[in-house]
């Protein structure tokens, strides 16, 4: 499943070699806005991304400044996008598809670099994958096709699945997340699963979808990894292990946490190639010239300790093919 499962739309070297557009930074200081959805994990992007900044010339509170706008709800993205235009940066850089959105909204002139944004053609944010256009480009987080990959590992742990729902937040989740949606339904078609969605828009609505999958067996969960949905992983989790349903989810964030599967693509070299995007920006390169890049890995986490408390058992396939096993 490592091998076979890669998606990678253009190369990686045009990541990890980018064409340097001039031999030497200029002592002009560089002025990035940085606006952040809010996902509550413990992780420092930006400080990552400054990492790699620094082999290209760029040294933050030297020749590149940058002001953090970050939400701690969603009422709040709308201000910061607009305090972050206001000020005239040379480059946004917009973490998750909400601030990506926001930061649109206001401006289709400056340069905005997005990362951790599922379906950005979808959502309206880039017109092309290759070929992006406008003032917009960035990385990509999920492939459209994992929401029937979920369910078929769902189906392989659990051959007993026969209802199963995909978890979202719709204001969170944009474009109703129709191409995932889309795979989900076809792929459960094809296995004879009757396919559930299930919209909340708070955490008050989490346990009602679980509580409706066990009143009858062959219940299972699909979580769609968004910002809502990380920020309430404690809450889904223990919901799906109090009423013993299967889930999977989008990262291994939420195996970690006590999910059953996780299914999706690493973080191994996101922030390298984003500084790389930023570095050829702020030397004048166009976004809409750069092709939005996609994941190039992903990764099967199985919760073997979970899969026990639920009382079932992995298969060894399953087991073969997994890159983490939590015990």
């Amino acid at each position: 499943m490592r091998r076979r499962d890669l998606v990678q739309l253009v190369c990686a070297s045009a990541l990890l070699n980018p064409t340097r557009l001039a031999a030497q930074v200029t002592s002009r200081i560089r002025r990035v806005g940085w606006v952040e959805t809010w996902t509550l994990l413990a992780r420092n992007d930006w400080g990552d991304i400054a990492e790699h900044l620094r082999p290209l010339g760029w040294t933050r509170g030297v020749n590149v400044h940058v002001d953090m706008h970050v939400a701690t709800t969603p009422a709040q993205l709308p201000v910061l996008a607009r305090e972050a235009v206001a000020a005239h940066p040379d480059l946004i850089v917009a973490n998750g598809t909400p601030a990506t959105l926001a930061v649109l909204a206001e401006t289709r002139s400056i340069p905005v670099l997005f990362f951790e944004v599922a379906d950005p053609v979808g959502n309206g944010i880039v017109g092309n994958m290759s070929h992006p256009g406008g003032n917009t480009t960035g990385f990509t987080t999920f492939e459209p096709s994992l929401g029937g990959k979920w369910l078929q590992l769902l189906k392989e742990i659990d051959p007993r699945v026969r209802r199963a729902a995909i978890l979202f937040n719709p204001e969170t989740a944009h474009n109703r997340a129709s191409p995932f949606v889309r795979e989900f339904e076809a792929v459960a078609a094809s296995l004879m699963v009757e396919p559930i969605l299930a919209f909340t828009q708070d955490a008050s609505g989490i346990e009602p979808v679980l509580a409706d999958l066990a009143a009858a067996p062959g219940g299972a969960l699909l979580v769609l990894p968004d910002v809502f949905t990380f920020s309430q992983r404690r809450l889904i989790v223990d919901f799906a292990e109090q009423y013993r349903v299967p889930a999977i989810y989008g990262s291994r964030y939420m195996a970690a946490t006590g999910g059953l599967l996780a299914y999706g693509p690493t973080m191994e070299g996101l922030h390298q190639g984003v500084a790389s995007y930023m570095d050829r920006v702020l030397r004048g390169a166009k976004p809409g010239e750069l092709p939005v890049q996609a994941p190039t890995r992903y990764e099967l986490v199985v919760n073997l300790g979970t899969a026990k408390t639920l009382g079932l058992t992995v298969p060894p396939t399953l087991m073969a093919a997994a890159d983490e096993v939590i015990e």
